[in-house]
């Protein structure tokens, strides 16, 4: 039960990260701006390699009012379908892998904006906020936990969740 918890909520989030890049993108629009999304490099702050992420980009740098409406509104405008998708959906791995998700693009959010804000306003550098190591081992470890707890609450209810 917990392996399909996992299974689900990795999928989901492949579609919910793309997403939430397309919905930055729009938000740039929105706001004034033009943009694209990209494949860019990311070098990773524990060990010297780099992965691929995808990135949605302005043409021109936004002022930070936009740029911080732009951070959070792409994941939050992503998360919105899947939150809608729980009033419809009654399968308890579904349901915990929606949740996840959901979670894990408000987490997404709230440290984009967050580091933007910090840099540009109270000129905090938190390096940290932008590792890929952070970026995805915070995702990884909610959708642990989710899959974790599901299977708790099935132990404590007495009741398997159906395979």
């Amino acid at each position: 039960m917990a392996i399909r918890v996992l299974i689900l909520s990795v999928l989901i989030f492949a579609g919910a990260f793309g997403a939430h890049e397309v919905m930055h993108l729009l938000v740039i629009y929105a706001v004034g701006g033009q943009g694209s999304i990209i494949v860019r490099p990311w070098r990773l702050g524990l060990v010297d390699f780099t992965i691929y992420a995808l990135h949605a980009q302005p043409s021109q740098p936004l002022d930070v009012t936009r740029q911080a409406i732009v951070n959070f509104f792409g994941p939050f405008l992503a998360a919105i379908p899947l939150a809608a998708l729980l009033v419809y959906v009654r399968e308890p791995i579904a349901v915990a892998a929606l949740i996840a998700n959901v979670v894990i693009l408000l987490f997404y959010a709230f440290i984009e904006t967050g580091d933007l804000l910090l840099e540009a306003v109270n000129n905090v550098d938190v390096p940290l906020l932008t590792w890929p190591e952070f970026n995805y081992g915070v995702p990884a470890l909610i959708i642990v936990l989710t899959a974790l707890t599901l299977k708790l609450l099935s132990a404590i209810r007495g009741r398997r969740i159906p395979d």
